[in-house]
């Protein structure tokens, strides 16, 4: 995925994601060909090619944009899992839309990939874990928050902030052992 300041490359970018946005809500992700997501974009094939490695990635780009700070819990209250608990459940609010189109069109291991890079790129996130534990943790809570968006979207996005951060904060603690 191209990642230069080239302003007329990020502005390319933007329109292929905004086309695949408009097209998944039309029709299955399967049927979305790369031809017609460049010329729903109004770009060359090229010119995708130099942007994206593949439809794949510009979901991704699209993630990303997303999620720019949605990981990055603020740690100065000390309490870094509810922080983080708080930060997802407010992502899955704010993007339901997008969760819900991942989910139905069984692409949100994509969604699951871009929270395992994101946290694996807080290296302040698992500060005092162990190295074993540190390059375990990010996979853990990417598929711990990923399963909750999955059910989220299934469950028509009705829960809210508040719920989410709860339940979040259940599971990754323990209590749906009955401990913690």
């Amino acid at each position: 995925m191209y990642c230069g300041n080239n302003k007329t490359a990020l502005s390319s970018q933007r329109l292929v994601a905004q086309a695949m946005m408009r097209l998944i809500q039309e029709k299955p992700y399967s049927q979305i060909s790369v031809s017609e997501l460049c010329k729903t974009a109004g770009v060359s094939r090229q010119t995708f090619y130099s942007l994206f490695t593949s439809r794949e990635n510009v979901v991704v780009f699209t993630l990303q944009a997303q999620s720019s700070c949605c990981l990055e819990p603020p740690r100065a209250s000390g309490d870094t899992l509810r922080c983080l608990c708080r930060a997802c459940s407010e992502y899955l609010v704010r993007n339901r839309r997008l969760i819900r189109l991942l989910v139905e069109n069984r692409i949100d291991y994509l969604l699951q990939d871009s929270f395992e890079e994101a946290l694996r790129a807080d290296a302040g996130l698992f500060g005092g874990a162990d190295p074993c534990l540190k390059r375990y943790a990010p996979g853990f809570y990417a598929g711990g928050i990923t399963c909750v968006a999955r059910q989220y979207a299934l469950e028509g996005c009705a829960a809210g902030p508040d719920q989410l951060e709860a339940l979040f904060m259940a599971l990754f603690t323990g209590q749906a052992f009955g401990e913690g």
